[in-house]
């Protein structure tokens, strides 16, 4: 029985020989064995009948599924390049979401050039990649903002409505002037062209080391008296502890360290009772409770001192002749 079993034909011999020189070996085999299943599973012939019967595309589509598998592979190599914001504003704008409308309010002394210039915006840039967050921080540096609120509406519309730092007076503290706001703070410089253009000169003119700080508590007190603060001309903080008062006729009112309210009613009764503000008056010092001082210019001291020695030389000569 071993004997005829194991015996084969010369046609079995060659079968067997084929099969062994095109059967794959090892992991190949394994390979081939399932790509065999594959093709006779019913989900591969289910495949090939939808691709059969499958209309064709329109014409484009094709096109604009590649420029999405494109742009997501750009924007994902960009994101991890560190790019992002450049790539996604680039490709925001050829979908038309630039800002073509920017609308800007509430700036009087900052310049359209300066705002635009802080937001860093570029030609044709998108919406989309742009930081809202950083530009107010950069607007917010600008000598005159206070504060500001930057909307984007798109398609392309950007709105920044700005509000700007009350100037309260000009500063002069020794060579230099600055614009100050309510509470003292400088805001700008004051330069030539302001001084030429007049541009401050409805502000009240703050002079002496600490004055900007200071200012608050004065200048309320003054304008309570319309008839003084209509020719207030300067405010001197005299050793960072009381004011002088410089009027438009080149009256200088000293006002006392405490007390600076009393003093500018008595400095107003004494202008309406004898018209002080319209006489050749040098000073005016009320820094004493009980009496006002004042001193005449040099000029019209001398005149009163020759018109009173004229006077008394008259008065003895008149006794004389009695």
């Amino acid at each position: 029985m071993s004997s005829l079993m194991g015996r084969t034909s010369p046609e079995a011999s060659r079968e067997a020989s084929k099969a062994a020189s095109v059967a794959p070996h090892g992991a190949e085999a394994v390979t081939f064995h399932a790509r065999s299943l594959l093709t006779r599973s019913a989900f591969y012939r289910g495949l090939q009948g939808l691709i059969r019967d499958a209309r064709p595309m329109r014409r484009g589509v094709g096109s604009a599924f590649a420029i999405g598998f494109m742009t997501m592979g750009l924007g994902y190599g960009a994101a991890m390049g560190g790019h992002g914001p450049i790539v996604v504003s680039a490709l925001a704008s050829t979908v038309g979401l630039q800002a073509q409308d920017i609308v800007i309010t509430g700036q009087i002394e900052t310049t359209e050039t300066d705002v635009y210039r802080a937001l860093g915006f570029v030609t044709n840039q998108s919406l989309v990649g742009f930081d809202a967050d950083a530009a107010r921080l950069r607007l917010k540096a600008l000598p005159w903002v206070k504060d500001v609120a930057i909307r984007k509406l798109y398609p392309g519309k950007l709105t920044i409505a700005i509000a700007e730092r009350r100037p309260m007076a000009v500063w002069q503290h020794e060579d230099r002037l600055t614009v100050v706001e309510e509470t003292g703070r400088p805001i700008d410089r004051f330069g030539i062209a302001d001084l030429i253009n007049n541009r401050f000169g409805h502000l009240p003119h703050l002079v002496g080391k600490g004055a900007s700080g200071a200012a608050a508590d004065i200048l309320p007190l003054v304008a309570a008296h319309p008839s003084i603060a209509q020719q207030v001309t300067s405010y001197v903080h005299v050793a960072e502890r009381r004011w002088d008062i410089e009027l438009a006729g080149g009256i200088r009112i000293k006002l006392p360290e405490k007390g600076v309210a009393d003093a500018l009613a008595r400095a107003q009764s004494l202008n309406e009772k004898h018209a002080l503000f319209e006489r050749e008056i040098k000073t005016l010092d009320l820094r004493l409770k009980d009496r006002a001082i004042i001193a005449l210019p040099e000029k019209a001291a001398k005149t009163r001192a020759d018109f009173v020695s004229a006077r008394q030389k008259a008065m003895k000569k008149a006794d004389t002749k009695l």
